[in-house]
């Protein structure tokens, strides 16, 4: 079985940095019941699907820099930046901390708070738009 902190960096680096929308690398890490909660905002396995459609649709590229990660028996936590450029060339950071859980090699659950550092007013929804 593979280290879950692997998991957790391996999926945020194939779903950030993947410029195309593609399901199937989505059911590769997360279980098909998986809830994210972010910056309070509800989203179950389909809603985080439609998320990543939308940001796909409206991005030319996402970028991520992981800053830590620590994992603890079924828990990961990441501190990580994002950096977007949108389909109009603008362009957004974002710092996000994140706890994955994770059950039978997927990830179950998300909990996060993303922010905006930089970028247009109207981006500052993106951790959560769908």
């Amino acid at each position: 079985m593979q280290n879950i902190k692997q998991t957790v960096i391996a999926a945020l680096q194939v779903l950030i940095m993947d410029p195309l929308h593609d399901e199937s690398k989505i059911e590769a890490f997360f279980a098909p019941d998986y809830q994210q909660r972010v910056d309070g905002k509800q989203l179950d396995y389909r809603g985080f699907i439609r998320h990543m459609e939308t940001l796909k649709l409206h991005t030319k590229r996402m970028s991520i820099s992981i800053k830590s990660v620590v994992a603890e028996n079924d828990t990961v936590f990441t501190h990580h930046y994002v950096n977007v450029e949108k389909n109009q060339g603008e362009k957004s950071q974002f710092e996000v901390f994140a706890r994955f859980t994770l059950s039978s090699g997927k990830i179950i659950c998300c909990e996060e708070l993303t922010r905006m550092i930089n970028g247009l007013l109207g981006d500052s929804d993106l951790g959560s738009r769908s």
